[in-house]
């Protein structure tokens, strides 16, 4: 498989869409705001233009068992400052004055982890094999903790999945999900 054929993207996109709508379970709960994710969009691109936008921040998913590679996440920067002043006891309606220093990271990599760590139960239920993760990586304008993959930039086949996501009355926003073809090839073999 060097392309992605839509039905296999389709499969993609069901499998995230149960995987992050138990992870939005995980993260109304930590938050204790209510939190709805829609049906995914799932596409099947070439290149991710999000990966070099200064507005968002990128969360690298490393698998350590059952899946061999990564997937990432990506949120809009003002989303995770909103999460992280949730974390860390605000009420999340200012963020103004907020910005990505060790603290307000550390916060956002817990909610993410809390959520990943749902992803790959997830995943374990539903491909029927045991699936761990390590911890998030983050990168923002100003941090970058990891390269990206260099199968989500060099033009062979990704799917993304984008999501509306909702945080109580403080974020109305996209969630994106990227996989690239590496981790859809061993996603759809151990599903056929």
């Amino acid at each position: 498989m060097t392309d992605i054929s839509q039905e296999n993207a389709d499969i993609i996109g069901e499998i995230a869409n149960i995987c992050i709508g138990n992870a939005a379970t995980t993260l109304s709960l930590i938050l204790g705001k209510s939190t709805n994710i829609t049906a995914p969009n799932v596409e099947v691109l070439k290149k991710e233009y999000a990966l070099c936008n200064d507005e968002r921040i990128l969360i690298k998913v490393p698998y350590t068992k059952g899946l061999d590679g990564t997937n990432l996440l990506i949120i809009r920067l003002n989303d995770a400052l909103v999460i992280a002043n949730l974390m860390m006891g605000g009420d999340g309606t200012d963020v103004s004055g907020m910005s990505l220093d060790e603290i307000t990271l550390s916060a956002i990599s817990e909610a993410m982890n809390q959520m990943c760590g749902t992803i790959a139960t997830s995943m374990s239920a539903l491909l029927n094999e045991p699936t761990d993760i390590g911890f998030p990586l983050i990168n923002s304008k100003d941090k970058k903790t990891f390269e990206i993959p260099d199968e989500l930039c060099n033009g062979t086949d990704i799917v993304k999945v984008t999501f509306r996501l909702t945080v109580g009355d403080l974020i109305d926003s996209d969630l994106l999900q990227l996989y690239p073809i590496s981790i859809v090839k061993q996603i759809i073999k151990q599903e056929v």
